[in-house]
């Protein structure tokens, strides 16, 4: 049997490689000749929110790895000045995501089109011209935008996550050459459920509802969410179960779509480099707050799984969907796409690391890797007493990113139990120690913004507050020895306290 390297080139493939099951070695046996670089080559993408994280190094990925793509629409979302739409434009191409296409073929950027646009709006608020471009041009599209901002109103984050898929499937209705469609969702869109398998849920509201969101007041959406949500954290989740719902009763048949459903999305283990981050979002805030000193708890319960996923492997899954789909039309393998096929791209049991087990390796780390602005000694405790992590939050400052650590918590105080069976991801080459050496570094130098050099003079600082803690943690103690004794303690003959204390001015010196 022939294995999947004789297909798929190592560039593209993941750290971790794909443990592919039969029926993606079926597919791959019959048509060894349709590598994955070639299934793309000279077609045109087209990616929404590419100027998010996840988007950014998908888009890396795909200009790097297929060189032999011909175009890719990205999607700029709410840029029609040209102010504004100059300023994203110019902020993505200047991302240090690109780097390493700059130096290895820094020709590939010219290969991105920016459309201006919005997912809320019919046709996607695109231009005349736009639109007619991507109808008759475009090969697969990735809707990777999504507010992940669990804060949202109910009307911003349905529009976005539900109405914004709506919308992009219409279009998609009316590509000429649609190849696939792959539609990023999260692996906790059903995490109310006991096991979060690999089929397809639906929530009892109608299609006809969810199409017509944008007419509903905002009365009547915060009652769909609190009457419809079940026992979800957030209306994140719900609205990203919700838009599997419409995409699987609304287009299964009609358009050739995968869902997607990545975990927790971290810091790239690999690609572009190991340990790129952009944002503050889930464990990144946590680090960032980390090696500032400033979070000192962290609200975990005994044995709660880190359900973690590096973002190069997210990218590389997507890549690997869309060409499953396209492989599925040419080989006949049975029931494989019976529904709209639905990938947990999870981190396999054996490979779990626990959030106890994060902290536990974190803590050297970030007094490797500390910040130039430190608030206080890095380092902190894993607690599933409230009442102590509540009053440790009170000392602290960051509020925006405190409602993140807040959300986060959904993560680590419940354990999911996920299946992963049409695409399971072999980890067992992933060493945690180095991942989160490259994690904690990444935060310092990509999302901070440090630089190494800065690393002396941090430590410096570090070193600093340590005997200062030190210091204070003495006063209480220094102080009790004088009260004990001036009252209990009766001076010998010729030794009295003014003695002790010119005794100390002598140590001094």
């Amino acid at each position: 049997m022939c294995g999947l390297d004789d297909y798929v080139p190592e560039l593209l493939l993941p750290i971790y490689c794909f443990r592919v099951n039969w029926i993606l070695l079926k597919m791959l046996e019959s048509t060894a000749q349709m590598s994955i670089p070639s299934v793309y080559a000279g077609k045109s993408i087209f990616i929404t929110g590419a100027t998010g994280f996840l988007g950014k190094v998908l888009l890396e990925k795909l200009l790097r790895s297929c060189r032999d793509i011909s175009e890719i629409i990205v999607l700029l979302n709410n840029a029609y000045e040209t102010e504004v739409f100059e300023k994203k434009k110019s902020k993505l191409l200047e991302s240090s995501v690109f780097d390493r296409l700059k130096e290895q073929s820094p020709s590939s950027l010219d290969k991105i089109c920016f459309v201006a646009g919005d997912v809320t709006l019919q046709d996607l608020g695109l231009k005349q011209e736009d639109l007619e471009k991507i109808i008759s041009e475009v090969s697969f599209v990735f809707h990777c935008a999504a507010s992940v901002r669990f804060e949202d109103k109910p009307r911003t984050i349905l529009m976005i996550n539900v109405v914004g898929v709506d919308r992009v499937a219409k279009i998609c209705l009316k590509v000429k050459k649609l190849e696939a469609m792959v539609h990023v969702s999260t692996a906790f869109s059903f995490c109310h459920r006991p096991i979060i398998a690999e089929e397809t849920n639906f929530e009892k509201l109608p299609v006809s509802v969810l199409q017509n969101i944008e007419f509903l007041d905002d009365d009547r959406l915060e009652w769909i969410c609190n009457s419809y949500r079940k026992n979800r954290p957030s209306n994140y989740q719900f609205s990203k179960a919700l838009s599997e719902t419409l995409i699987v009763k609304e287009y299964s048949g009609r358009l050739p779509i995968i869902i997607v459903r990545p975990a927790i999305i971290t810091a790239a283990a690999r690609e572009p480099f190991p340990g790129w981050i952009d944002n503050y979002n889930g464990p990144s805030g946590f680090l960032a707050m980390s090696v500032k000193g400033v979070l000192k708890t962290l609200l975990v319960k005994n044995r709660v799984y880190a359900d973690w996923v590096p973002v190069d492997l997210v990218a590389n899954t997507l890549i690997v969907a869309a060409y499953a789909v396209v492989m599925e039309k040419n080989v006949d393998i049975g029931n494989f796409n019976s529904a709209i096929p639905i990938i947990n791209c999870v981190c396999p049991t054996e490979k779990r690391i626990t959030w106890d087990e994060v902290v536990e390796i974190c803590m050297p780390i970030l007094h490797k890797y500390p910040s130039e602005t430190v608030y206080s000694v890095p380092g902190g405790i894993v607690t599933s007493n409230k009442i102590i992590h509540e009053k440790m939050k009170m000392m602290r400052s960051y509020k925006r990113i405190h409602g993140v650590m807040n959300h986060l918590q959904l993560y680590t105080t419940r354990r999911f139990h996920f299946t992963s069976k049409k695409f399971p991801i072999d980890q067992r080459e992933i060493d945690w120690n180095m991942y989160m050496e490259d994690f904690v570094h990444g935060v310092r130098r990509f999302f901070l913004k440090e630089k190494d050099t800065s690393l002396p003079l941090a430590h410096r600082n570090v070193y600093r507050l340590q005997i200062v803690t030190s210091l204070i943690k003495m006063i209480p103690v220094a102080i009790l020895l004088i009260y004990l004794v001036k009252n209990f303690i009766k001076p010998r003959s010729g030794f009295q306290i003014s003695n002790l204390l010119s005794l100390g001015r002598l140590l001094q010196k």
